[in-house]
Order: structure tokens, then C-alpha cells, then sequence
């Protein structure tokens, strides 16, 4: 081996190391062990430039410096190739790292070869001779095939890139040593460990790999796994602490990307100026830190809320922690707990701070248990549909009803309530095929039982917002409708979530492409959340559909005065040509109240509760002839004795 190829080998590790001794790299076991492999190879190439120095220019004084070196590079050869094994053993095994027993059982035939190495004189005459060196590289390929059965054992814990690159460079190294035992006057070994640190760090060890492209100094959550997964091998208290960025738009535009990786970055800055932490993108809205000490936490937690960099923008900032191991058992579980807090139970909560605790861990799991549900549901396309009729006040009958969702527990006969299933199958993409699902079963019932027949003229059915921004909702619903000819206007479509999507393009296209084919449209939920007489005055719906808790709010007897609300209310929509619909009527008095004030259609448990199809079409046979008014003398209304008949 050439002297320049030695001083290339150790110059290449040496740029390799100084990048490994930076403290942005993470500190886990991997970085370590590959930075202990980089500090023996650079020792190693060290001790083979002194031996080819005192092999290529021999001196009578030297004799005993060639021996010496001959033997530190066998035994700093075996280390090497020991530090490589123990960096694949950390990147296979499942909590990373590895135990100090565990290493030194590891080490025993290293061992073995340093103390033949040491008595080499005695055994063998010397360091040079050809059964020693034999022994320390056949020592050197059984760790390295021991390596790489692992690595093929237990490939499906790393990432494929991760596994073809160990098994390579092991197979580089049992070539260069076979061959070296070929040709024993040639040492080869420095190529390998360059050809080696070069490859892992290209393809593993990258610390470009570990960080966020787009928001400098941030760690990806790769890292963080990675990380956590190094913690919780210890059995040591640590805490996970996440600041949540809540935007408060809705809409997520590029430059609203653009101004939370800002917002971002200064977080990550002043955490580790200030506190050593290192930041971790664990989800596209959350900066997580991991801490040792309570008092970190504290102290960091009051910074948080302290902090006024996003108070005038469109972000404010939640704080969560939580311990591990006490609450979050282990890798999975916290990754659930985190993914959980951030994604869904934030929008739940008003507060700054959130201490996850069993309670936060127990609705966690309910929701994972009703998020299987929804998708084997999805799956079996086992959602049920109801049917909740609505009555005509002018007409005296009732001659039309909401279709309305409904989900069956695998334990039994109780159903999970839409306000618990509909976000989840929202946040994993699933409402759409749900709606369709419902769609289609709605089309088929209202074909299979002729319901023109039984006086009812139409069907109200929710469309999601997800649908309404959908550019090829109106051709696949009206493919449905012709499918079992039932005519567009048959339809009444309850849009859900309109101060949200009513600004969107693709939203009033699908609207007034749908309004030419016939759909006609309802708001509904007016009086809840954000709906706004403006958006009801933008929009050319048929129906408002006033929510239940305005109604009862409005009809509070404590508080007389808010009947003027809805009166006023009502009188605005109707000079505006728009039909009412009132909700949640539960009393004979509630409804006497609405129909003198003007709305025409009542909706709720009074009339009836919303009934499975057969209960439904049973429901419509006992209506034909009972139809009389609500106070003996003007109002159309059911006669609910008759009814429970």
C-alpha cells in the first residue's frame, strides 16, 4: 500500500470526524458507535503509516518497531472491525444500543486475538508470522458474518437503504480480508475502512438526513423516533414536551406554510440558546423536546407561554408534556399519545398547557377503537342509514326526512354517535367514501320503496365540506341518481361546514353545477359556530335549518327576550325567500311557538326519533289519514298518541 493512499484514508476520516464531533449531531447510539468506528479506523491507518515506514526503510534499530507496529495494527484492525459490528448491532437490535455485558460477551474473541497478538513471540516467533495473522482475520470475518446475519435476520427494523448498505460493506470488508490472508504481504484494509466510512455516512449517517430542509436547526421526526427509542431503553424518567402551533385559518396557503416554519425556527432557536434543547419536527404543527429534569420543563413551559412572537399572527401556541415512562409505556405508545394530542384534542382544549395524563391516554384509546371501527365499517360498507321525518306545516304531512348515518359497535347493538366517528373519518380521509356509502344506500331505498308513492317529495342528505371542495362530487353523485333513476331536485343536500369552504373556488363550481342539474341545497346547522346571515344572503340555498341549541336557546323561558332573536330571524329569511326549518322540537309547546312565529318545518324527537328503513316505511303507512292540527283548530300536526300506536 502506497504511503499516498494511507495519507488520502486518514485525511478523508479526519474531515468525517469533524463533522461527527459538531453537537448538532443527535446523540444516539448509532452516531456514537459510528464516530468510535471512525476514531479506531483514523488510529488504525495511523499505525499502518508507522509500520510502512519502518518495513520500507528497514534499520537494525527498527527491527523492534516493526514487530510493535505490526501488532498494534492487527489489534487495532480487530477493533475496528469489533466497532463496526457493534454499529450494526445498534442499528438492528430493537432499543438501539447496546448493554456494557452484552459488548463485553461480544468482545471475548477480540479478546482472544489482542492476547495472541501480546504473545506472539512465544507462540507464533513473532507478529509477522502467517498462523498469527491468519487467526486475527478469520477472527475479523466471523464477527463480520455474524453481523450480517443479524442484519438479514432482522432487516425488517431498519429501513432498506439502512440494510443493503451494512450488508454491502461487510461484504466489502470479508473480501479484503480473505484477500489479505491470499496475499499476506498486502494490506489492503485502509481502502476498505475509507471505501466503508464513506458509504455509511452517504447512505445512513448523513446529518443533512436528520434535519428538516425547509426549517434550519429543526430535527426531523426520523431523529425523533430514533431518539425516543434510545431514551426508552433506559429505565430512566424523561419527559417528552411538544409546543403545538393551533393555525387560525383554516385555509393552510403556501405562505401560511411559509409563515409557521418561520414561527418554528425562532421557537427551536431561543430552546436551544436558552435550554439546550434540541428541536424535533414530531408532526407538521409540533416542535417536541426531550428533557431529563422536571425543572426544565417548568422553566420551559413558562417561556412558552410567555412568548409573543405568533400573538398577532395566525398561529398561537399550545404546550403538552408528558412522562415517560409513566404515561407513555414505551416507543409505540408515546408516538400514539403525541400523534393523538396534536392532531386531534388540541382543537378540544382552550387552555396553554396540556399535562397528558390516563385520562388524555383512555380517550386516546376510544378514539383508536372507533377509528377501527370506521374502517372495518368502510370495509364491510356496514353503515346503516336513518331516517328522521320532517313535517310540513302548509301541507299537514310529512313529506320529507333527513337521511342520517349511523355506525354499530362490534360489542352489540349500541351505535357510536356521529359527533364522535365523523371527525375521526374526517382526519383519515374516510368521510368521503362514507358519504358515498350513504349515498348510495339512500338512492337504493328511495328506488326499492317507491317513496313518491307514500306523498314524500324529498330526501335532505349531508354533504361533507370535503365533498363541496370536491371537483368530481357532482358527476359521481349524479351517476348514483341515475343509476336508480331518481330525479336531481328528489335531493336536498344539508352542507355542513360552510363559513369554511364558502370562499373556495372548486366549491361554488360543484354548487352551481349541481344547482343546473336540479340538486337544490340547505344550510344547515344555522345558528351554530360560525354561520352568518351574509353567507346565507351569498349562497343560494332553499332551506336554513336552525340549529337545536339556537331554537332551545331562544326559547328559554328564563330568558323571554331571545324569542325577539328568533323572530326577527325568521321574518329576515323568509323576505329573503328562504324556507325555515326548525330543529330538536321535543314539546308540543315548542312547536305551537315556532309555527306561530312563521317556520315551516319542524324536525325533531317530538315526531319522531330518526328510525332504521323499515321503521321508517311503517312509520309512513301509519301516518296516511292521522294528520290533524296541532291545537285542534289551524296548525298541522301528528297526534302523537296516535303515533306510539
Amino acid at each position: 500500500m502506497e504511503i499516498r493512499t494511507l495519507i488520502i484514508a486518514i485525511l478523508v476520516l479526519g474531515i468525517l470526524m469533524l463533522i461527527y464531533m459538531r453537537k448538532s449531531i443527535p446523540q444516539l447510539s448509532t452516531t456514537r458507535m459510528f464516530c468510535l468506528f471512525l476514531v479506531l479506523s483514523a488510529l488504525n491507518i495511523a499505525v499502518e503509516m508507522i509500520e510502512y515506514w519502518a518495513f520500507v526503510y528497514p534499520n537494525d534499530s527498527h527491527s523492534w518497531l516493526q514487530g510493535l507496529a505490526r501488532g498494534l495494527y492487527l489489534c487495532t484492525l480487530l477493533a475496528v472491525i469489533f466497532s463496526l459490528c457493534l454499529y450494526t448491532y445498534s442499528r438492528f437490535t430493537i432499543k438501539r444500543g447496546i448493554s456494557g455485558k452484552k459488548t463485553a460477551l461480544c468482545a471475548i474473541p477480540a479478546a482472544v486475538g489482542v492476547l495472541l497478538i501480546v504473545a506472539s513471540n512465544a507462540l507464533f516467533g513473532g507478529t509477522s508470522s502467517n498462523i498469527l495473522l491468519t487467526i486475527c482475520y478469520v477472527i475479523g470475518i466471523l464477527y463480520l458474518l455474524a453481523a450480517a446475519v443479524l442484519a438479514v435476520v432482522y432487516n425488517g427494523r431498519a429501513k432498506r437503504e439502512v440494510f443493503v448498505t451494512i450488508v454491502f460493506t461487510h461484504i466489502v470488508w470479508c473480501a479484503t480480508l480473505v484477500f489479505q490472508i491470499a496475499r499476506k504481504g498486502m494490506q489492503i484494509s485502509s481502502m476498505a475502512i475509507v471505501l466503508t466510512a464513506v458509504i455509511i455516512y452517504n447512505f445512513i449517517e448523513n446529518p443533512k438526513d436528520y434535519y428538516e430542509k425547509s426549517i434550519p436547526g429543526v430535527m426531523n421526526k426520523d431523529a425523533f423516533i430514533a431518539m425516543l427509542a434510545e431514551r426508552f431503553a433506559q429505565p430512566k424518567t424523561f419527559f417528552i414536551m411538544s409546543v403545538i402551533f393551533i393555525e387560525k385559518n383554516i385555509l393552510f396557503t403556501d405562505s401560511a406554510r411559509k409563515a409557521l416554519e418561520a414561527e418554528q425556527e425562532k421557537v427551536a432557536d431561543f430552546a436551544l440558546s436558552d435550554y439546550q434543547l434540541g428541536a424535533y419536527l414530531s408532526s407538521w404543527n409540533t416542535l417536541s423536546f426531550i428533557a431529563k429534569k422536571a425543572d426544565i420543563v417548568e422553566r420551559f413551559m413558562s417561556t412558552i407561554n410567555l412568548y409573543k412572537g405568533i400573538g398577532a399572527g395566525n398561529y398561537r401556541l399550545t404546550f403538552s408534556v408528558v412522562e415517560a415512562p409513566r404515561i407513555a409505556k414505551d416507543l409505540d405508545k408515546a408516538m400514539q399519545i403525541l400523534t393523538y394530542v396534536s392532531g386531534e384534542y388540541v382543537y378540544t382544549q382552550s387552555s396553554p398547557n396540556i399535562v397528558i395524563d390516563e385520562n388524555i391516554v383512555d380517550k386516546m384509546v376510544y378514539r383508536n377503537t372507533i377509528e377501527d371501527v370506521v374502517r372495518q365499517a368502510v370495509k364491510d360498507k356496514s353503515f346503516d342509514v336513518y331516517y328522521q321525518p320532517i313535517l310540513s306545516v302548509k301541507e299537514g304531512s310529512f313529506s320529507s326526512a333527513e337521511a342520517l348515518v349511523r355506525l354499530r359497535r362490534n360489542d352489540g347493538d349500541k351505535y357510536i354517535s356521529p359527533e364522535d366517528f365523523i371527525p375521526i373519518a374526517e382526519r383519515c380521509g374516510l368521510v368521503q367514501e362514507i358519504d358515498d356509502l350513504v349515498f348510495e344506500k339512500v338512492c337504493s331505498f328511495i328506488a326499492r320503496e317507491n317513496l313518491l308513492s307514500y306523498g314524500i317529495k324529498t330526501i335532505e342528505v349531508n354533504l361533507s365540506g370535503n365533498d363541496a371542495v370536491d371537483a368530481h362530487t357532482h358527476e359521481r353523485l349524479f351517476r348514483k341518481m341515475e343509476k336508480y333513476h331518481i330525479p336531481p331536485n328528489f335531493i336536498n343536500f344539508e352542507i355542513t361546514d360552510t363559513s369554511h369552504i364558502t370562499g373556495d373556488a372548486t366549491f361554488k363550481e360543484n354548487f352551481k353545477k349541481m344547482r343546473e342539474q336540479g340538486f337544490t341545497f340547505s344550510m344547515d346547522d344555522f345558528g351554530a359556530g360560525d354561520s352568518n346571515l351574509l353567507e346565507v344572503l351569498d349562497m343560494d340555498y332553499v332551506l336554513i335549518k336552525m340549529d337545536r341549541e339556537f331554537i332551545w336557546n331562544c326559547l328559554s323561558p328564563d330568558n323571554p327576550e331571545k324569542l325577539n332573536v328568533l323572530k326577527h330571524t325568521i321574518d329576515f329569511m323568509k323576505k329573503n325567500g328562504l324556507h325555515v326549518l326548525a330543529e330538536g322540537v321535543e314539546t308540543l309547546e315548542q312547536a305551537r311557538i315556532l309555527i306561530d312565529n312563521g317556520v315551516e318545518y319542524l324536525q325533531g324527537f317530538y315526531y319522531s326519533r330518526p328510525v332504521p328503513e323499515n321503521d321508517y316505511i311503517e312509520f309512513l303507512n301509519a301516518q296516511k289519514g292521522l294528520v290533524h292540527k296541532a291545537n285542534g283548530t289551524g296548525n298541522g300536526k301528528i297526534d302523537p298518541k296516535k303515533m306510539e300506536k
